[in-house]
């Protein structure tokens, strides 16, 4: 897949709109009410739809939404309670272009294989720097498996990889899909990785 060949990400919003929080923010979140993490700041990498969103500003959260898609903040903020306004800000463009604040919960559902591999490396760091003593990352990633592996623009990991990014954090949940399945642009071979981690208190 070529930049060129990127799904239609604004037919694809509208498709899912309506849709339930996806299983891996679902499992996320219940690992961060056992840990009894009392809502705080939370960002999310490619709110989309804006299902994980709303979810989130429900339970309490500050939201710091990424998105590269324009036209997702106005559908997002069209759903959003009059009395939640005040915790949802939002930014439009790339999430290795966009400063991110200190955090204490990151949701990244099918967003960072996105970002430039050549990029990554920094982003990563930065994400790893803002994030809070105690605070946790719900995410996903593209494995090398992928069907769409050989686009020199996204970004892909082996297992090896993973760890190295995880290193120093306790990862609570690993979940790994490699099978293949439906995509909104069709079939296509999946290979994604997913984790639900804490940074340790101490």
């Amino acid at each position: 897949m070529t930049n060129n060949e990127l799904p239609d990400w604004a037919a694809y919003y509208r498709h899912t709109l309506g849709r339930e929080p996806r299983p891996l923010f679902t499992r996320g979140m219940a690992a961060v009410r056992a840990a009894k993490v009392a809502p705080g700041q939370a960002v999310e990498i490619g709110f989309g739809d804006g299902t994980e969103t709303l979810a989130l500003l429900a339970e309490g959260w500050r939201v710091f939404g990424i998105e590269v898609t324009p036209g997702a903040v106005d559908v997002l903020r069209a759903r959003v309670a009059a009395d939640a306004e005040d915790l949802l800000e939002l930014r439009i463009g790339a999430a290795q272009d966009v400063a991110l604040p200190a955090f204490d919960l990151l949701y990244a559902g099918y967003s960072l294989s996105f970002i430039d591999p050549g990029r990554f490396a920094t982003f990563w760091a930065r994400l790893r720097d803002a994030l809070r003593p105690g605070g946790f990352l719900i995410l996903n990633i593209f494995g090398t498996n992928d069907s769409w592996a050989g686009d020199p623009t996204m970004t892909f990991v082996g297992r090896d990889d993973l760890d190295r990014l995880f290193d120093g954090l306790e990862v609570l949940d690993l979940q790994v899909e490699d099978a293949d399945g439906p995509s909104f642009g069709g079939p296509k071979h999946w290979h994604v990785f997913d984790v639900v981690a804490r940074r340790p208190v101490a």
